[in-house]
């Protein structure tokens, strides 16, 4: 999440709420998913359709700038973001923010037939709501982990905590959810779950609220399956998160560090063990540094950043940091890639 504004705000509880502030603040949220081993196929990735960047799509390009498409269609005012390829490419995954309204999961097929909604649908302000963001696909394509959120909110300067944040499990059908981790009441977000390609474990971020310890700080953990073992493999120093993807032979974790913007994010890898720390990137000051995503094969990565006219485009390096190469060109704000498979 990212640029210049506070990052201490739940972006999950505030969709619950409708509180506008959502809207602007969603509007720098970057995505990165566990990419599943195989042949390299297109990207997805979120696009920004006006440059006030009130409304978004869901786009797929090929990694050499061709091919470009529009996936789904929002009205005026609603975004949809955080896309995530399903294992054999066949479905996206990614939330919807409707104005005034909790965020939703959907899917879509990637020729943008087939829209379907997967968490429950509700009236805003219910207390029965979910706020649902961040899907992504288990290994078996058959269900998505997500974060849920839910219950009453509680204000602080820069930043509104809701009461409960759970990393749930759902059928693509929208059935049986199982919640895996819970969040002690207003102690901050779980966000951003993303399950290992052999299925064995997942990464998410933990977000702390005012009320932990340290407050206003971001980690990566990691947890069994059923969300036991839960281990913290990033120091809270480097305010390490911004959606975590696994390498895809399960070795690597990537992600951002400073996702609270105090020092230059760069990329960043470390193992599911806690060794082997050590920054991909090196980016000069003031790049605005978004999402990022292990192509299927493992041997490139692809990113948003600083790009055309000062907006974030998309990008490819190689697995090592090198050979930068744009994907996109706009002056419009392109961000959340997800690396999909060859269909």
């Amino acid at each position: 999440m990212k640029g210049k504004l506070p990052r201490h705000t739940s972006i999950v509880g505030l969709g619950l709420l409708g509180i506008l502030a959502a809207v602007v603040i969603s509007a720098l949220a970057s995505n990165a998913h566990a990419t599943s081993p195989g042949k390299n196929g297109e990207i997805a990735f979120k696009r920004y359709l006006d440059s006030g960047r009130s409304t978004g799509a869901i786009f797929t390009i090929d990694a050499n700038g061709k091919a470009e498409r529009q996936i789904t269609e929002p009205e005026a005012g609603v975004k949809d973001d955080q896309p995530d390829w399903s294992q054999d490419g066949s479905l996206l995954a990614f939330h919807r923010s409707v104005p005034d309204s909790p965020f939703a999961i959907y899917t879509v097929k990637p020729d943008g037939s087939d829209l379907t909604r997967l968490s429950p649908p509700c009236s805003a302000g219910s207390p029965q709501c979910e706020d649902a963001a961040y899907a992504s696909f288990l290994p078996d394509g058959n269900r998505v982990v997500y974060t849920r959120a839910t219950g009453k909110a509680r204000h602080f300067p820069n930043w509104d905590q809701i009461e409960h944040s759970d990393i749930v499990v759902r059928d693509v059908s929208g059935a049986n959810p199982r919640v895996l981790i819970r969040s002690r009441p207003f102690a901050g977000d779980y966000n951003s779950a993303h399950f290992s390609p052999d299925g064995s474990r997942f990464v998410y971020v933990r977000a702390n609220s005012p009320l932990s310890k340290p407050a206003l700080k971001h980690a990566v953990f990691v947890a069994r399956a059923d969300g036991s073992g839960q281990r913290q493999i990033t120091p809270w120093s480097l305010d390490a998160g911004d959606n975590p993807d696994w390498s895809p032979d399960g070795k690597l974790i990537l992600f951002r560090s400073y996702e609270g913007g105090a020092k230059q994010s760069q990329i960043y890898v470390v193992r599911p063990g806690a060794s082997g720390l050590r920054p991909l990137t090196h980016f000069e000051p003031g790049t605005t540094v978004l999402s990022y995503s292990f192509s299927p094969d493992g041997e490139w990565i692809t990113f948003a950043k600083s790009g055309q006219g000062g907006q974030p485009d998309i990008f490819v390096m190689r697995a090592n940091g090198t050979d930068i190469r744009a994907v996109t060109r706009t002056t419009l704000w392109d961000s959340a890639p997800d690396w999909g498979p060859a269909r």
